[in-house]
C-alpha cells in the first residue's frame, strides 16, 4: 500500500490548490510518508485496527467482514477521501482508485502498475521536484531549468555520473566525495546491499544441508518488501549463490561493514538466517556451523547468539517456554512470519467462535469450551505479536 501519502496530499492538494497543489501534494505525500517510517506505522496501525475488529465482532458479523478482508481499506480510504473532496464523482473516482490500489493483493497488473509507479518515483524525484517547481512559476524555461538540474541531480544521487563517463580514477575518486549521494540516498544503497548480502548468504546456508527448499525460498521472500525490479535482481543473486555453499564469508563480511555498532541489526540478520535454517523443520549441523561462524564475522556476542539460537530450538509442548506454547495453541512455527500467524488466527477464530456452536445447536457445555478455547486463541495470539513488536 505504498503510494498512500502521494494520492492522500495529491487529492487534498487538487482540491484546495488546483493542480500546482496536485503536484506539490503528490511530491510531499512521497517524500514526507512513502519513503518513511510513517507508511509501516500506518500500517501497523490499521492492521490493530483489524485486529480488535476481529475479537470483538459477533460471529453472524464476523463471517461477513472475513469476506471483505483485503477489500476493504482502499474502498474506505477512496470513499471518504473522495466524498469529503470532490462530492459525488470524488466518491465514484476515488472509490474504484482505492480498490484497485490497495484491494487487489493478488492482482499482477495492480501490483505492476504499483511497483513501476514507486520505482519510478523513486529513481526521478529530483526531475519532477524541478519541473514542479517551473510549474508553480508558470514558466516553461524555468520548467526546463529544473528537469535539467533535477536530471544532474539524480545521477549524482544514484551514484551513476562516474559509471557512465567510465573513468576508473574519477569513479573511485567520486565514490568518496559523493555527499549527494550519502546524504540522499545513502539509506535506500544499504538497505539494498543488506538484502543483497542476505540473499546470497541464505542461499549459501539453504544449501547447506544439501537441497534448496521450496520452504526455505518463501520464508526469505517473506522477510523483505522489494520492488519489482529489485526482487528480479535478488532472484538472480539468490540462484547464483545456492549453487554451493562454499564462500559464504565474504556476505558475512558485507554484512558485518554494514551493521557495524549496531547490535540490533546483528541480531535481526542472525534471526533471520534462523528461520531459513528452520524452515524445513530441523537445522543441521552444518547450517549451525554457518550461522555461528557468521555470527563471529559480524561481531554479535555469544551470549546474544545463544538467546537467538534457544528459540528455534524443538521442545515439546508441555515442557515449552510460554511463547512456544503460544505458538503450539495456534499451530504455527516460531519461524512463521506475522502474515502466515495472522491467517492462522483467523481460520481458528472461525472454527471456535461460540455463536457458530450455538448456531449449530451445541449444548451449554460445548458453548462454553468454545468459549474457553476462543480465550485461549486470542491470548497466543496477542502474547505473540506484542512479543513481536519488543
Amino acid at each position: 500500500m505504498f503510494p498512500i501519502g502521494k494520492l492522500t496530499l495529491a487529492v487534498i492538494g487538487l482540491r484546495f490548490f488546483g493542480a500546482v497543489g496536485f503536484l506539490w501534494g503528490m511530491f510531499l505525500g512521497h517524500i514526507l510518508i512513502d519513503r518513511t517510517i510513517i507508511r509501516k506505522l500506518i500500517k501497523q496501525y490499521l492492521s490493530q485496527i483489524d485486529d480488535n475488529i476481529r475479537i470483538l465482532l459477533p460471529y453472524r458479523f464476523y463471517k461477513y467482514y472475513n469476506r471483505i478482508d483485503g477489500s476493504l481499506f482502499g474502498i474506505i480510504w477512496g470513499g471518504l477521501l473522495g466524498a469529503l473532496t470532490f462530492g459525488l464523482p470524488g466518491f465514484i473516482i476515488l472509490f474504484i482508485l482505492g480498490h484497485f490500489m490497495f484491494d487487489m493483493p493478488n492482482n499482477l497488473f495492480a501490483n505492476r502498475f504499483k511497483s513501476l509507479f514507486e520505482t519510478f518515483w523513486n529513481q526521478h524525484w529530483c526531475k519532477i521536484l524541478g519541473a514542479i517547481i517551473g510549474f508553480s512559476f508558470h514558466s516553461n524555461l524555468l520548467i526546463f531549468i529544473g528537469v535539467c538540474l533535477g536530471f544532474a541531480a539524480d545521477y549524482l544521487r544514484l551514484g551513476r555520473l562516474s559509471h557512465k563517463l567510465s573513468l576508473n580514477l574519477l569513479s573511485r575518486f567520486w565514490s568518496k566525495i559523493n555527499f549527494v549521494k550519502l546524504y540522499l540516498h545513502s539509506a535506500e544503497a544499504r538497505k539494498f546491499a543488506f538484502v543483497q548480502a542476505m540473499a546470497a548468504l541464505s542461499a549459501k546456508l539453504a544449501k547447506a544441508d544439501g537441497v534448496v527448499s521450496e520452504n526455505e525460498i518463501r520464508t526469505f521472500k517473506k522477510m523483505f518488501e522489494l520492488s519489482y525490479d529489485q526482487n528480479s535482481k535478488i532472484a538472480a543473486i539468490f540462484n547464483e549463490a545456492k549453487s554451493t555453499a562454499d564462500d559464504y564469508e565474504k556476505y558475512a563480511k558485507q554484512l558485518s561493514l554494514i551493521a557495524k555498532d549496531n547490535l540490533d541489526l546483528k541480531e535481526n540478520i542472525i534471526d533471520n538466517l534462523f528461520k531459513i535454517a528452520s524452515a524445513d523443520g530441523s537445522i543441521q549441523k552444518e547450517q549451525l556451523d554457518i550461522l555461528k561462524n557468521t555470527a563471529y564475522i559480524i561481531e554479535l556476542n555469544d551470549s546474544n547468539f545463544d538467546i537467538i539460537y534457544d528459540r528455534y530450538q524443538p521442545r515439546p509442548s508441555s515442557s515449552g517456554t510460554p511463547l512456544q506454547n503460544y505458538y503450539d495453541i495456534l499451530g504455527v512455527s516460531p519461524s512463521a512470519g506475522n502474515t502466515e500467524i495472522k491467517a492462522r488466527w483467523k481460520e481458528l477464530i472461525m472454527t471456535w467462535h461460540p455463536d457458530n456452536a450455538s448456531a449449530q445447536g451445541a449444548s451449554e457445555a460445548e458453548i462454553k469450551r468454545y468459549t474457553l478455547k476462543m480465550a485461549e486463541i486470542n491470548e497466543a495470539y496477542q502474547y505473540i505479536m506484542n512479543s513481536r513488536k519488543l
